[in-house]
């Protein structure tokens, strides 16, 4: 076996791997949830632009917890404890029959409280020596408690919650912009961070195939569905390959962003095909595969020579 296949060995049959692909898992079906929750409901631009929403604060909570693990890699039973505990506030979401706004974002605070309980915690733990350690530690806790504290008045404010979900999502994206010098203090795992991101976004292009099964449509859509997935994945495996995943120093926010708009990009050519070839979904899906290269395109092989 060659070096990299040793290295995708130790990834798989880590832990913490399996742990977080059955967080992936939930996470995914939930995704595919909602997928079928929106052709049930209303699809005005503003019914379109709440069920984005939902996808990006929830894969927004899902990427923080890996972020959190990539960064501090701490083997720790208190980190399997608080990703099993976000498993399962995911899983009880899952299960419910019906969609409840309130209900959704109780989810969303929860989990958002028990980010930023980890990272205060990891702060708390966290040696006095490792001084740099404790000053990435200490900014991050205050915006993991910020955007906790925008879904909570979301959940009050329950009129208004897609403004504060999408203000939760802002402090969690854009706040750690301000803190970029502490950032590299500790540096991402880079191969770390793509090998999950990889996962969820194979799992999240089979959640929704299952869930086209269970909706009332043809066979040939289903047929074109299947073939264009098989295609989208296909691709999606040799850009993968192309990317270097041995880079250091980077902070990944270039290719998570990238990933956000690979997952739109699913998201939207499935609705193009469920809802009849509407359209509508087809020329967001066309800029979102673009964007979504232009991501990528800087951590190539190649480029790099």
């Amino acid at each position: 076996m060659n070096k990299e296949g040793v290295l995708v060995l130790k990834f798989i049959l880590k832990r913490e791997t399996i742990l977080t692909t059955l967080y992936t898992i939930s996470l995914s079906l939930l995704i595919s949830k909602f997928s079928v929750d929106y052709l049930y409901m209303n699809k005005s631009i503003y019914g379109f632009i709440h069920f984005i929403l939902l996808f990006i604060i929830f894969f927004n909570s899902w990427l923080l917890e890996i972020v959190h693990l990539n960064r501090y890699g701490k083997d720790s039973f208190l980190n399997y404890f608080f990703l099993i505990f976000q498993t399962l506030v995911v899983f009880n979401l899952l299960i419910r029959n019906t969609f409840d706004i309130k209900f959704t974002l109780a989810t969303l605070v929860l989990l958002s409280v028990i980010l930023s309980i980890q990272h205060i915690m990891e702060y708390i733990l966290t040696d006095n020596k490792q001084l740099m350690i404790k000053k990435l530690t200490e900014p991050f806790s205050y915006i993991h408690t910020g955007r906790t504290l925008a879904l909570f008045l979301g959940l009050i404010f329950i009129d208004y919650c897609y403004w504060f979900i999408f203000l939760a999502f802002t402090i969690s994206q854009l706040f750690p912009s301000f803190i970029s010098r502490s950032i590299h203090v500790r540096d991402i795992n880079f191969y770390h961070l793509t090998g999950h991101l990889y996962i969820i976004t194979n799992t999240i292009a089979i959640s929704l195939w299952l869930s086209d099964l269970k909706i009332n449509i043809t066979t040939k859509i289903i047929l074109l569905i299947s073939i264009v997935f098989i295609l989208f994945l296909t691709i999606y495996q040799k850009i993968f390959t192309t990317i270097d995943r041995t880079l250091t120093k980077q902070s990944g926010n270039t290719y998570i962003i990238g990933i956000y708009f690979t997952i739109l990009e699913l998201i939207f050519i499935n609705l193009f095909f469920i809802l009849e070839y509407d359209w509508k979904y087809f020329l967001p899906c066309y800029a979102c595969s673009i964007i979504s290269n232009q991501c990528f395109y800087q951590y190539k092989k190649q480029i790099r020579r």
